[in-house]
This record gives structure tokens, C-alpha cells and sequence, in this order.
């Protein structure tokens, strides 16, 4: 039950249980008037809220208060009228007030719970729910209430024992089953998370909601298997909504089933054409398999179909640069950067394209331009960073514009290397190669890092252990001949630890 749900329905409640008040024969605690005014005063109020409304009855309530102030009841009465007149603070004053004379008046427990959550105040509405569950512990509302300001608070376990116990108290029912089996797996218990689902499932089988959660949470314990039957059953239930054949797609790409996850990205395209997901998904596989052909047609079908969109121009840039064929990678950029000059994803495509080309002075100014538009687009600023630690220029400037990228993601293996490369070419050798060696345990045995922590043992005089790392790197794909090359002048001793220049790259 969503918090607003709970808002309307516990406002439904308080307000009929308000009507009812003057009848409820509730005891009422010793006065310093006579009894017959008060209730009087109370009673009449009460019949003209029923025919006019709270405004004329305000008087009436104030004026049953005023010979009777001890009376907790009187002051929830008026503390609700409050409300009905959305004289919010005044309200939760009676309410307050009340309660200092009954400090368990579930009544007005509940309004305060109830007005303090509305306010977005849920450490006070927790309070408020927590005493009233005290006075009551089989109160079931204040249990749910309660739940879902636990969950509201990030505090998961208390809300599984609340579920826990309406499982007990009000008996078992689909919604609290899914409930109990979202929270499980929120907290990366599965195991729980999909007994509590299927018990859902069992109890409402036509659930589609919990069907697909369930498949989901089958996914995320890495059952593939089961998940991809759930969510083939949702398909078969309803076939037209494109999301179930996303998740579908997902799991058996996990499995490496890549025609059948094709195949279900290619049928969320039939229900919804222009699914940005599904065109990017089933052009992704087709790079997987190098069916280079397949996905430009896609695109380009999508492109006839949609028209010229600057997204679709950046995903077929990729396929063309994929493929081999850098001149259509860097025409398809340009057009994406030209049909959304804002787009600083689309920019830094271009900027990466034109660095291959060996444009790197352009690619700087594209790059530049990245981060006017996103000031901490992470790859924009590692990208200029290493464009400039290649060519040693503006080595400062650019170790500041890597070290802020890696602090968006320390774990970023190719960020790793462009701080160890810069240092390297600053001089502080030790720290290049712990950054390097730590760049390799991330990133693996990519042979553009293992040449740059070759480089750097050379410069610490370290030959044998630059032999083993170029040899690596080439068993890795680097280029052979330029590994060679520098193989034999460790072998010919014509390397002296002195500057970067002494390796040819």
C-alpha cells in the first residue's frame, strides 16, 4: 500500500470514527463544572458539524472545552475539527494536548501519526505509530502504517517483523507475502525473498506484477533459468507489453542465448517501435556477433522510420567504428553533433573519433566543449587528461582532470592507467607503477597499461621485469613489431634510466 493510499484511506477512518465519537460512551474523566454543559455544548456542536459543516461547530467545541480542559476526548474532537478546516498546527495542539492528559489516547495517536507523515515528519509519525501499537498490539492499520513508514526510513528489518506479524494477526494474503518478499530481497536475501513471492503467486496466480518480481528476484540469485520461465509466462499472458520481453532479453543474454534475446528485442520493437532500449539491446548483440550488417541495417531502417535522430546517429557511429570503417564513424558522429549540438555524449563520440583519426588537437576542442555542457563527465575528463599526458603537455592540468574522473569511479581500470601514464611522464615513478599494477588487477591483461608499466620498470631500471611485462603485452595483442623493437634495446643494454623519451612508443 503506497503511503498516499494509506493517507486517504486512515483520513476515511478518523473522519467516520469522529462522527461516531458522541456515542462511543468512552468515560470521561472528573470536571470542574457541571458534567450537562460540556456535553451539552459538545452535542450541539456536534449536530450542527453534521448539518452545516466544522466552521459553525468550531465555536460550540471550544466553548464544551473551555468548562471541561481535562477532557482528552474533547481535545481530539477539536484537534479534528482543526483538521477539517486544514488548521494543521493547531490541530496536532489538541492532539498534543490530549495526550498529555491520556498519554495512550489511541485516537489521538492516530491523527498525530497520520498529520506528521502528511508532513513528511516520519521520525515523530513512527513515534506516534509505535505508542498507538503499544496500547494495541493487534491494531492491524497501525501495524501496516507503520511498516511503511519503516520502509520510508530505509529500516527494512523492522519492517519485515511488522509484515511478520500481520502475516500472524490479519492472516496470510498476496499483498503481504509481496511485500515481505520485496523487503527480503531489497536486503539480498533471495532465498527468503522467493519463498515469500511464490507464496504471492499461489494466492493470486493472474498476478503479472508479482510474476515478473519474481522473476526478477530468480534473476538477481542467478537462476536464469527460472527467471526466463517467468517471464516467458507473462509474455504468453500479455503479449503486447514490451517490457516483459526486455526482461526476457536480459536473462538470456546472461545465459549467452543471444538469437533468443535478439529475437524478444526484435518483438518489444513490434509493440513499441520507437523502445530506444530495444533498438541500443538488439544492436548491441549483433556487435557481440559480429553481424556488423544486420545492425546497420536496423539502424538505419529506424532512421527512415524515425527520422534523424541524434541517438540513433551515435549508436550507428559505434557499429561503423565496430566494424572497421573510421571515416563512417566519424560522419555519423559529426550528424548526431549536428542535428543536437547540446548532446555531450554524441561530442565526446566524436572527440574519441577524431583522436583515432590522429586529429587530437580538434579532439581537445570537442572534448572542451563536453565539459562546458556536463562540467563532470568522467570519460570527457580522463580522455583529455590522457590525450595530454600522451604528448606531455599540460601534464598538472591534466592529472587534476583524471584524479576528478577517478573520484566519480576509483574503480575505473582505464582511468587507473591515464593517472599512471601522467605520472610516469611527471617523473613519480612509484606511484605510476602502483597505479598501473593496480590498473591490470582491475582492467586485465589490456596490453596498452602492460606497455605503460613496462615503460615505467625500464625508468626505474627494473630491465627484467619490463622483459616480462612487454613479452605479456604482446601475448595480449599488442603491436609486435614495436614490442620487438623495444625487447632488443633491453637486449642491446642501449636503455639507461633517464627520461620517457629514451623508450620509443
Amino acid at each position: 500500500m503506497t503511503l498516499r493510499r494509506i493517507f486517504l484511506f486512515q483520513s476515511l477512518i478518523t473522519v467516520l470514527a469522529g462522527s461516531l465519537m458522541g456515542c462511543s460512551g468512552a468515560s470521561m474523566p472528573k470536571r470542574n463544572v457541571p458534567v450537562g454543559y460540556a456535553d451539552g455544548q459538545y452535542l450541539h456542536g456536534l449536530m450542527v458539524e453534521r448539518a452545516d459543516g466544522a466552521e459553525p461547530a468550531l465555536a460550540d467545541y471550544e466553548r464544551a472545552l473551555a468548562h471541561d480542559s481535562h477532557s482528552p476526548y474533547l481535545h481530539v474532537r477539536l484537534g479534528a475539527t482543526y483538521v477539517k478546516l486544514g488548521r494543521t498546527q493547531e490541530a496536532l495542539k489538541e492532539f498534543d494536548r490530549a495526550l498529555k492528559l491520556k498519554p495512550e489516547d489511541p485516537d489521538a495517536l492516530r491523527w498525530m501519526g497520520m498529520l506528521f507523515a502528511s508532513q513528511g515528519n516520519l521520525d515523530r509519525a513512527t513515534d506516534a505509530y509505535s505508542r498507538l501499537l503499544v496500547v494495541d498490539p493487534t491494531d492491524t492499520f497501525a501495524m501496516s502504517t507503520l511498516a511503511d513508514l519503516y520502509v520510508l526510513q530505509g529500516k527494512l528489518p523492522q519492517a519485515i517483523d511488522l509484515y511478520q506479524r500481520l502475516v500472524i494477526e490479519a492472516g496470510s494474503s498476496s499483498p503481504l507475502h509481496f511485500n515481505l518478499g520485496v523487503l527480503y530481497g531489497r536486503l539480498g536475501n533471495f532465498p527468503d525473498a522467493i519463498n515469500e513471492l511464490s507464496r504471492a503467486l499461489e494466492l493470486t496466480p493472474e498476478s503479472l506484477e508479482i510474476r515478473v518480481a519474481l522473476g526478477l528476484t530468480y534473476e538477481l540469485d542467478g537462476q536464469f533459468e527460472q527467471a526466463a520461465s517467468h517471464y516467458e509466462e507473462a509474455i504468453r499472458q500479455d503479449p503486447t507489453n514490451a517490457r516483459f520481453y526486455h526482461h526476457a532479453a536480459r536473462v538470456y543474454l546472461r545465459m549467452d542465448k543471444l538469437d533468443w534475446a535478439a529475437e524478444h528485442y526484435e518483438s518489444a520493437l513490434k509493440q513499441a517501435p520507437q523502445d530506444a532500449d530495444a533498438i541500443v539491446g538488439l544492436v548491441r548483440i549483433r556487435l557481440v556477433q559480429r553481424r556488423f550488417d544486420e545492425a546497420e541495417r536496423v539502424l538505419t531502417a529506424k532512421i527512415a522510420e524515425q527520422g534523424e535522430l541524434p541517438q540513433l546517429y551515435v549508436v550507428l557511429g559505434i557499429v561503423y567504428r565496430e566494424s572497421g570503417r573510421p571515416e563512417k564513424a566519424l560522419e555519423a558522429f559529426s550528424k548526431a553533433v549536428e542535428l543536437d549540438g547540446e548532446d555531450a555524449q554524441a561530442q565526446f563520440y566524436l572527440a574519441t573519433q577524431l583522436s583515432e583519426a590522429n586529429r587530437g588537437d580538434e579532439a581537445r576542442k570537442v572534448l572542451r566543449k563536453v565539459l562546458t555542457l556536463d562540467p563532470d563527465h568522467a570519460d570527457a575528463l580522463n580522455y583529455l587528461g590522457y590525450l595530454d599526458a600522451e604528448d606531455g603537455v599540460n601534464l598538472e592540468q591534466a592529472k587534476s582532470n583524471i584524479e576528478r574522473a577517478l573520484a566519480q569511479d576509483p574503480n575505473n581500470g582505464a582511468y587507473l592507467d591515464s593517472l599512471g601514464w601522467v605520472s610516469y611522464k611527471l617523473g613519480d615513478l612509484h606511484r605510476a607503477v602502483k597505479l598501473l599494477e593496480q590498473a591490470i588487477e582491475i582492467a586485465g591483461n589490456d596490453p596498452v597499461v602492460l606497455e605503460h608499466l613496462a615503460d615505467t620498470y625500464i625508468r626505474l631500471g627494473e630491465r627484467d621485469l619490463a622483459r616480462k611485462t612487454y613479452q605479456r603485452a604482446i601475448e595480449n595483442g599488442a603491436d609486435e613489431v614495436k614490442m620487438a623493437e623495444k625487447l632488443e634495446q633491453i637486449k642491446r643494454q642501449e636503455v639507461t634510466i633517464g627520461e620517457p623519451s629514451e623508450i620509443t612508443r
